[in-house]
């Protein structure tokens, strides 16, 4: 710990001391019993492995508030016990062998710390605590500022350079994200466009049933500085608002949830950009000109793995903006969000369910983030809110059929699991675009270009049983009536609620979607 201040250290630790033995208020936590509250300060991992297990114990909405709090505060108290040992260990009673060794143990316990808080932030939301985590994160922020550039400034105005940080410029990754796109896609019925909607044009569209249908918003997030003066295009600036790629995340792994085998992994954000953003994805990405040398990063020193190469990762629908609220300073919520649509209309007897109650009002948008690679999709759904997805980096490619298809797109229904999927497609539309080259966008025509408008669509050979046999099982869903978009950067889809849609990244990609009613 030599080369970080032991003030620094102590600052943290009194931080969080302070707050956990003096905070007033909500006593939910002492539902807990005296017996877990007695060990909480001394004994944090065993406070952690009962909260742990009252949290798996039930469905996540009928979780205890107690029992959050549990995890969150005995991670806290962890967190003590680690900057604690690291102090100690800095005295001067322990000399390591040079400064590659200093560097790497004082890496070893700020990803220790990370870890601890944002498995407590992901899967508690850190009730309570929630500015005294913020407090903490910007203080190893200065921690780590420190060992890049040295001592400048109190820990809790330490900043990293956010353009080209010194501990990533020798990283091998880009200075932006590829934006190739192999094959523009061939819109043959296109969403309408509007440049620069007015609040009123928008409020009075979404009003008229008539009118309530997918447009595409230009001009409407320009000024946003996620795309130009703190952009999400450059690694390096995201990989510096979350510590060096220290912070945790949930990923999805594999190509749609409705496959089997799908499954979601936490990784370091460093972990994600290495193994699936640069490297690990699909030959598609690999032929749109990534390098294989780009595939190492100082959050990590292991090669991406062989099965992460063979798949698929995905920063899906997740509240990233909660966890890392710095990032959240680089976008606003579309004025849009905030009209006043029409009463929900009841659901579709398909969708309805004991499981599938109708949605409450929504006093704020719901924001989740949409990061990943070149071709990770999205199924054909629907979502219960009015939605605006705002694209940041990269393209995709939308498709969307109204309610009244509702029935020639087959929704699926209770799985075995006891899960209500039927706001899912049956159908893989990647599949029906194979099986019928007429409903794709990309389908190249005489080995170069995309399927025109007027052209028939093609049996591929020795796929003419399939066809029948896709016909049968879903009638009337080749003759669907839908719309389709391409989305650059800076621009807003609108998606009505009950809409289905299919999201396909065209290029690696980073969205954010506003669910609002």
């Amino acid at each position: 710990m030599a080369g970080t201040d032991a003030s620094s250290l102590n600052k943290i630790i009194a931080l969080i001391r302070s707050d956990l033995t003096n905070s007033q208020g909500d006593k939910s936590i002492l539902e807990c019993g005296s017996p877990a509250l007695y060990l909480l300060p001394q004994h944090p991992d065993m406070c952690l492995q009962l909260a742990h297990q009252k949290l798996l114990c039930v469905p996540y909405k009928d979780v205890k508030e107690c029992w959050r709090r549990l995890y969150t505060d005995a991670a806290l108290w962890k967190v003590v016990a680690v900057l604690e040992k690291q102090e100690i260990s800095g005295d001067g009673s322990k000399e390591l062998e040079g400064a590659g060794q200093e560097l790497k143990e004082q890496d070893d316990w700020i990803t220790e710390v990370v870890k601890i808080i944002d498995m407590a932030l992901i899967l508690t939301g850190a009730p309570l605590r929630e500015d005294l985590v913020v407090d903490v994160l910007d203080a190893l922020k200065g921690v780590i500022a420190e060992q890049t550039d040295g001592p400048k400034r109190p820990f809790k105005r330490q900043r990293l350079d956010t353009e080209h940080p010194a501990s990533l410029r020798a990283s091998g990754y880009p200075l932006v994200f590829p934006s190739t796109i192999r094959l523009t896609p061939k819109l043959r019925f296109p969403i309408p466009r509007i440049n620069n909607m007015s609040l009123e044009e928008f409020q009075t569209r979404i009003l008229n049933p008539e009118t309530q249908t997918p447009i595409i918003i230009t001009g409407a997030i320009d000024h946003w500085p996620a795309l130009e003066s703190r952009s999400w295009s450059n690694p390096a600036y995201l990989l510096s608002h979350t510590l060096n790629g220290r912070r945790l995340v949930p990923v999805e792994i594999g190509r749609s949830y409705t496959d089997h085998g799908w499954g979601q992994k936490i990784l370091s954000f460093g972990e994600f950009m290495r193994d699936y953003m640069f490297d690990s994805r699909s030959d598609n990405d690999r032929k749109s000109g990534i390098p294989d040398a780009l595939t190492t990063s100082n959050t990590s020193r292991h090669p991406p793995s062989k099965s992460s190469r063979s798949q698929t990762g995905y920063l899906a629908q997740h509240d990233l903006f909660t966890q890392i609220p710095s990032l959240r300073n680089d976008i606003s919520i579309p004025d849009y969000c905030y009209c006043e649509p029409p009463s929900s209309h009841p659901p579709y007897p398909s969708q309805s369910s004991p499981s599938m109650p109708a949605v409450s009002k929504l006093d704020i948008p719901l924001l989740n983030a949409w990061f990943g690679p070149s071709g990770t999709i999205s199924p054909l759904h629907t979502d219960p809110y009015h939605n605006i997805l705002a694209q940041v980096v990269g393209f995709k490619y939308v498709r969307l059929y109204p309610p009244g298809q509702t029935e020639f797109l087959h929704p699926r229904g209770l799985e075995e699991n006891g899960v209500d999927m039927s706001n899912t497609s049956q159908i893989d539309l990647d599949e029906a675009m194979h099986l019928f080259p007429r409903l794709s966008p990309f389908r190249r025509e005489g080995g170069g270009g995309s399927l025109t408008n007027h052209e028939e669509w093609e049996m591929g050979e020795g796929e003419e049983g399939e066809q029948i046999a896709f016909e049968e099982q879903f009638p009337g869903f080749r003759n669907a009536i839908y719309v389709e978009g391409m989305l650059a950067p800076g621009e807003c889809l609108y998606i009505p609620e009950k809409w289905w849609h299919y999201v396909r990244s065209l290029s690696p990609s980073f969205s954010v979607s506003f669910w609002f009613n």
